[in-house]
């Protein structure tokens, strides 16, 4: 079991793709959760930017997408901190 672990947790294919998901989904938490913000409270500007260009409408069609995106990004991103835990649960 120990060296089932060393191996996946040294492993450059695994590691590489582990990196690609943490910034994959920061990025895209950050970025959802911004837009959230702006359309929850009003922001006039949102409205004529992202509004009609996405959805040709009200911010209130954005939120739930935008909070929809925030929490899968929220869970992948606690999920890749979790990275050793469950590799190790995997090789058992």
């Amino acid at each position: 079991m120990n060296t089932t672990y060393q191996r996946l947790k040294e492993s450059p294919v695994i590691n590489l793709v582990w990196l690609l998901l943490i910034v994959a989904s920061a990025s895209i938490g950050i970025v959802t959760g911004v837009i959230y913000v702006l359309a929850a409270t009003n922001v006039q500007i949102l409205s004529w930017s992202i509004g009609y260009i996405l959805t040709s409408g009200t911010n209130e069609a954005i939120m739930g997408p935008c909070l929809a995106a925030f929490v899968v990004s929220l869970v992948v991103f606690v999920l890749c901190m979790c990275k050793n835990v469950l590799l190790r649960a995997l090789s058992k």
